[in-house]
């Protein structure tokens, strides 16, 4: 399984948690956070372009100024481990015929979860720490602002023409990740807790989890706070790529029209938000 697609299916059965885009290698927080403008490459890394929370960069950079917006306090909260859309669960009795190092867990273990698949593909996040969830109340300002700047970012930038550019407007990060993911065949990942964990998925300030046998091994990022989910806004040139068809002859919903480089020259760009409303995410 190539590094694109595992990271695009990653993307995709993990949409069921509502937290926005799912990256399969987090980016670190110092180059993906609230108010910053970039793109994710076909293989989902991120690539930041500017920092819209830096309104004397904006403006010397050429770009109109943003909008009112309006910044919520951090929420800092637990999360248990988190499976991809496909896995089933399976809650361990330790200690009645199987002890926890039969699991690859530590004695203290208090009991485990098996997340499987029977084929397809499987994943499981794990965090260690706390999570902060961080953003704008507010994705209208940046989504008018990607629009009225639209054409001078497809100029400067070949790279958005061809994956779309984006504002994140909501992150959740943390310090200590996990990720093990795979595809076909029968495969599992075994996930001990100690102290208040409360059957599968439930977290506290005092649950540890404990990363036992995984078919394909673990993802392990414990360098630096990380974003494992993002919200935001985006905009991208459309299937028709370069029309000449001027904007009084095109209408479409979440369309907008965007002046080329060439006199003109104009394309269709599509608008979308994502994040919390998941389900209206485009697959393309």
């Amino acid at each position: 399984m190539s590094a694109r697609t595992v990271s695009e299916l990653y993307r995709k059965s993990m949409r069921r948690h509502r937290f926005g885009y799912a990256l399969y290698e987090p980016a670190p927080s110092s180059r993906l956070y609230p108010g910053m403008l970039g793109y994710l490459d076909e293989y989902q890394r991120w690539h930041p372009i500017l920092d819209l929370n830096d309104a004397a960069t904006v403006k010397a950079e050429g770009y109109s100024p943003l909008g009112y917006i309006q910044q919520a306090a951090p929420d800092i909260r637990r999360y248990g481990p988190m499976a991809a859309a496909e896995v089933s669960t399976n809650e361990l009795a330790l200690g009645v015929g199987a002890d926890a190092s039969s699991f690859g867990l530590p004695l203290e273990a208090g009991g485990a979860v098996s997340y499987a698949t029977a084929r397809g593909f499987g994943a499981v996040l794990v965090c260690d720490g706390d999570v902060v969830s961080e953003g704008f109340d507010y994705r209208d300002p940046f989504l008018v602002w990607l629009k009225v700047n639209a054409s001078l970012l497809f100029s400067r930038y070949p790279d958005v023409k061809k994956h779309g550019v984006c504002v994140a407007t909501w992150t959740y990060s943390t310090t200590s990740i996990h990720i093990s993911a795979w595809e076909g065949g029968a495969n599992s990942v075994t996930v001990g807790f100690t102290a208040t964990a409360a059957g599968v998925g439930h977290a506290s300030p005092q649950t540890t989890w404990h990363r036992g046998h995984a078919s394909s091994g673990w993802s392990t990022y414990t360098d630096q706070n990380r974003v494992i989910f993002f919200a935001g806004v985006k905009i991208k040139t459309g299937i028709f790529g370069v029309t000449e068809q001027p904007e009084s002859r095109w209408r479409g919903n979440d369309m907008f029209m965007v002046e080329g480089e060439n006199e003109g020259e104009h394309y269709i760009a599509e608008a979308e938000v994502f994040g919390e409303d998941w389900h209206v995410i485009n697959d393309g």
